[in-house]
């Protein structure tokens, strides 16, 4: 957990579910484009276009990192790239619903949590870059990995529990 990175999972050599790790990355970047694409709508001038922005590099990083596995050794550009573009997309997302969130009604509390949850994802994934050695690298990619995932999911829960009330009234 510590020493090894999250794709080693979709690496054909080190893990016999590797389609399933691949075809996840590759569904949850396209998802995340498509949610970019109709969040943005929400959103006026340059906020729009940071959003869809952050969102498509996500989404499409994700995507790379399902096609490019990486290697047993490691090396892969393309995965290496498609593994930055995931990581620092969607952390960028993560500061924009902390910034922008509010002009669209999210409550103060998912706005600083999104902000919080961007920072600390951006920090972890530098000392992922910097391989300090302390906790292992494959640590620090969870942290910059699981604030986005967390993200995911407490969005998508804040926006059932929206619907569900505005239902009720």
């Amino acid at each position: 957990y510590a020493r090894n990175n999250i794709s080693d999972l979709g690496i054909p050599d080190l893990s016999p579910l590797h389609p399933v790790m691949n075809t996840g990355f590759v569904v949850d970047g396209t998802l995340f484009v498509l949610a970019g694409l109709g969040l943005s709508v929400l959103f006026e001038g340059r906020a729009r276009w940071i959003v869809l922005g952050t969102s498509v590099v996500h989404g499409v990083g994700s995507i790379v990192v399902g096609l490019a596995h990486a290697s047993v050794d490691g090396a892969s550009t393309p995965h290496a790239a498609g593994a930055g573009m995931a990581i620092i997309g969607g952390n960028l997302v993560l500061l924009a619903a902390g910034r922008y969130g509010g002009r669209v009604g999210a409550p103060r509390w998912y706005t600083a949590a999104s902000a919080v949850a961007g920072v600390a994802g951006l920090a972890g994934f530098a000392l992922f870059l910097a391989d300090t050695g302390i906790l292992g690298g494959g640590a620090f990619e969870r942290i910059s990995v699981y604030t986005i995932i967390g993200w995911e999911i407490v969005t998508g829960a804040a926006l059932l529990a929206r619907a569900r009330l505005s239902k009720v009234r």
